[in-house]
């Protein structure tokens, strides 16, 4: 028989689920004999990963190597957690804790797992749900589905009730915060908002607990015991302590022990009420907020249920029943609720893979329904997705929609882009995928980066690209394009996110594409150092420009003129080209070259001429520089040595003297200014 799990990996707990031999969802015992474990991972000195309970028990003891409240990092490329020299992700971590629930399941069931949903917050984004597959994925399991929690647990709730009605989920745990407002309906679950915040938890009452306390324990003693570590360890300890204290007393202590004082503090549930007042408001600020995107009031709700063990807090319950007007909805373990859901989500998954796989029955266990109940469950997506574009007035980037928030998935939409193309290029469109609900840009988040490759020249140079987003069950996404003149359906690749994004927020520079011709002058004084220094600088150049938009020509003139290579964007094929000149014989005009060329070319065409001494037929340079002038091409003359310096100024539309040691400087900075204009009428040189 093939064995499921359904896993709620939580910030501060988790759990396993599967389905009895009676069809029952049920929590599984870890290898202590309890339905919960401590999402808290512990390194010994060897570098062994340890989980669970033992590891909590390390930190108490005032291990150093111990890491919890992970699961909020996820996603996180900044976040890691270094032991022995070793750098590990929040992923890396949440492996390590998926493979003990894993094996304490296999140890209950009594043979090997390898299938499981898992819940995630619903307000995770793509991103951090990703990370949750592959963590999961690492630690050796099959992802039947990534479920948000406070589905799961409606899915618990809404199994055994026949009654319509429209619910909301208020999810507190240990890290996170969600809130869901859903139907149950015809036996089916039919999510309508959700929102959240994976950053607001139980954890946060407790460290108003800590800052309340440490803050007095400095007025009388002028030490913080939040400067040392094996000290805070017991503070988080207490402070978690007291909190559930106060949910069945009046008042509870905490003893402070610290740099030789030692000092006892009371809490009373109404100074503790007091403190963390500003957090429930939080939260009664996103479950209005979800209410309205759901277009519904408290009236239409017909009760609020409760999931999370930090709901235990009286607090919690008093808050949810003033807002709603009623009290919470019972019937669930609020510890258990999401985990049983997950568990329900997993049979309902194999049961779809089964009919998939044409497999007989009682190769698993099955969920148990009543009768004639077929449970259906329709989520929604928890963010808005959009990508980045420039605004109108072309001075900002923007947030650009293109699927909504709260939309049933799965979903697939697509909005129409204008792009630019080119003869004989490889054309390329990328795409920045955000998540968020405005449309300024701090206001949402870029979770991803893609390339839409292979896009055909069309006429006029301006094709529509219908970018297309899908939203799968597991709240992952998928893109692709599609060339409305060619009817070609394009595949966009996944590539990394660049480190630094602060490009995001400042004036949008434009991709500028131009056709640059380099030309060197290569007659018998270049010969040695300036030529050499000449390639150097030429090399100096190329690096400097951006070769996603911009093709480059190599040619050296002398009596003649000699093409080393072609309008290109390959490096390598440049570089080559910039090796092979050597010098020779006199100097004359490269621009009739370079007009004939450039005379008709879509991008922004520049020539860019490099010269040490007179050229021979001055006049009729003159000449074709003002043809070049008069058909958009623009002359950057560069003159050292022996060059006649009224004389380029008057073939160029900008000139510069350097001298041979300031060659490789001069033309870096000329690349730098063509890349952010475009145009050499608008350099300003300082060289």
């Amino acid at each position: 028989m093939e064995h499921f799990i359904g896993i709620d990996l939580g910030t501060t707990y988790s759990a396993v689920s599967t389905i009895d031999e009676y069809g029952k969802p049920i929590i599984l015992k870890n290898c202590d004999g309890e339905h919960l474990t401590p999402s808290v991972v512990y390194f010994d000195d060897h570098g062994n990963a340890i989980a669970g309970a033992e590891a909590k028990e390390m930190m108490l003891s005032g291990e150093d190597n111990v890491i919890m409240f992970f699961k909020r990092e996820m996603g996180n490329p900044e976040f890691c957690f270094n032991v022995n020299g070793k750098d590990y992700s929040a992923t890396d971590l949440s492996a390590i804790l998926l493979r003990k629930l894993k094996s304490d399941a296999e140890i209950s069931l009594g043979s090997t797992v390898s299938k499981a949903v898992i819940t995630v917050p619903a307000y995770f984004n793509d991103l951090q749900r990703n990370e949750t597959i592959k963590a999961a994925q690492n630690a050796g399991l099959e992802v039947l589905r990534i479920i948000n929690e406070p589905t799961a647990a409606a899915i618990n709730y809404g199994i055994t009730r026949d009654v319509d009605q429209k619910l909301l989920v208020y999810d507190l745990g240990g890290g996170t915060f969600d809130v869901t407002v859903l139907e149950v309906k015809d036996g089916g679950i039919n999510v309508l908002a959700t929102g959240g915040d994976h950053s607001l938890g139980g954890k946060d009452w407790d460290d108003c607990i800590i800052n309340y306390i440490t803050d007095q324990f400095v007025r009388e003693f002028g030490e913080d015991p939040n400067d040392d570590p094996l000290t805070y360890n017991d503070l988080a300890f207490n402070a978690e302590k007291l909190k559930k204290q106060l949910s069945s007393t009046q008042s509870a202590s905490m003893l402070v022990r610290y740099a030789g004082h030692r000092q006892k503090y009371e809490i009373t549930r109404e100074k503790f009420e007091e403190l963390t007042a500003n957090l429930l408001q939080s939260t009664q600020e996103k479950t209005e907020e979800v209410l309205r995107e759901a277009g519904l009031s408290w009236h239409d709700i017909s009760g609020a249920l409760l999931v999370g063990g930090s709901t235990k807090m009286p607090m919690v319950e008093k808050w949810v029943q003033e807002m709603s007007g009623r009290a919470p909805l019972r019937g669930i373990n609020v510890d258990e609720a999401v985990c049983l859901g997950a568990g329900i989500q997993a049979s309902l998954e194999m049961a779809n893979q089964s009919v998939r796989r044409g497999l007989p029955q009682g190769t698993f266990r099955k969920l148990s329904l009543p009768s004639g109940k077929d449970l259906q469950i329709k989520d929604v997506m928890s963010h808005s997705l959009g990508a980045i574009a420039v605004s109108q007035d072309g001075n900002r980037y923007v947030n650009s929609i293109i699927i909504r928030k709260n939309k049933t998935i799965p979903i697939s939409e697509s909005r129409s882009f204008k792009h630019k193309t080119r003869r004989n290029s490889g054309n390329e469109m990328e795409v920045y995928l955000t998540q968020g609900e405005g449309t300024e840009v701090k206001e949402c988040t870029v979770v991803g980066r893609y390339m839409i490759r292979n896009i055909e020249y069309v006429n006029g140079g301006e094709t529509i690209i219908d970018l297309q987003y899908s939203y799968d069950e597991n709240g992952v996404i998928n893109i692709n394009g599609y060339q409305q003149e060619t009817r070609r359906h394009l595949v966009a690749e996944k590539l990394p996110l660049q480190n630094d994004m602060s490009w995001l927020y400042e004036k949008p520079k434009g991709k500028i594409a131009m056709n640059i011709i380099l030309a060197i002058d290569i007659s018998g004084s270049m010969a040695g150092k300036p030529l050499k220094n000449a390639s150097s600088a030429a090399i100096e150049f190329v690096n400097k420009l951006n070769l996603e938009t911009s093709s480059i020509s190599i040619v050296g003139f002398t009596d003649s003129v000699v093409e080393y290579c072609s309008l290109s964007r390959d490096i390598k094929v440049i570089d080559k080209a910039i090796k092979k000149m050597s010098a020779r014989g006199g100097t004359n005009s490269p621009l009739e070259f370079c007009y004939k060329k450039l005379k008709y070319s879509e991008d922004k065409p520049i020539v860019v001429v490099l010269t040490d001494g007179e050229w021979f037929d001055q006049k009729d340079a003159i000449a074709t520089s003002d043809r070049c002038k008069d058909a958009g091409i623009d002359i950057i003359a560069i003159g050292f040595g022996h060059a006649d310096e009224k004389f380029l100024r008057r073939i160029s539309t900008i000139s510069v003297m350097t001298d041979l040691e300031n060659l490789v400087e001069s033309f870096s900075t000329i690349a730098q200014e063509l890349t952010q204009s475009g145009n050499a009428s608008s350099l300003k040189l300082n060289i």
